[in-house]
């Protein structure tokens, strides 16, 4: 058994809490302070939400070519801060978390997982209010489902992830970009 985070450590959040965080931000609704690893995770959903808003606005029919480059522009902008918070967090969840060395690395860190969270509880925002919108095209409605789905499972790897972590059958590494975005190589 792995042992417990030093006490200065922040408590992490469970992924329930963070899941219905994002989902309360999403319909506008405040969400309790929840320490800096929460904090980080909010940053995270935001960015994530003016990403996607970038996507939209470079996908569109109607867009010229210059709104499709600011967009384009804005959303390598958006993806360099992305990496930077999922660094961030995985950073405050090691600080936080006591991990066995000799453990199995995962093939993902936390964080990562969190910022696919993040986008799939995007989605289902969008989802539900394309459904709701009247727009009789597609059946949005019928997408929720199988997405809810996918949100459970999500939450349930996420869980497991931290229960193998604690118990000291699994480690993370955390992530480390390494991008670097503007140079000419593009690596």
């Amino acid at each position: 058994m792995t042992p417990p985070p030093s006490p200065s450590a922040e408590p992490v959040p469970s992924v329930a809490d963070v899941a219905a965080a994002f989902q309360r931000t999403l319909r506008g609704e405040s969400t309790p302070s929840g320490g800096r690893i929460m904090e980080r995770l909010l940053d995270l959903l935001h960015n994530n939400l003016v990403q996607w808003g970038e996507e939209d606005v470079a996908r569109r029919d109607v867009a010229d070519d210059a709104a499709v480059a600011r967009a384009k522009r804005k959303i390598d902008e958006l993806n360099a801060k992305r990496h930077e918070l999922v660094e961030a967090i995985d950073e405050l969840l090691d600080d936080a978390i006591e991990q066995t060395p000799s453990a199995a690395p995962t093939t993902e860190s936390p964080a990562m997982a969190f910022d696919r969270l993040s986008v799939l509880a995007i989605r289902i925002h969008v989802t539900d209010q394309a459904a709701n919108s009247g727009d009789h095209d597609r059946d949005y409605a019928a997408r929720l489902p199988v997405l809810h789905r996918q949100l459970d499972l999500m939450q349930e790897a996420l869980a497991a992830l931290f229960d193998d972590v604690h118990a000291g059958r699994k480690r993370f590494v955390p992530y480390a970009s390494l991008k670097l975005y503007g140079s000419e190589r593009g690596a």
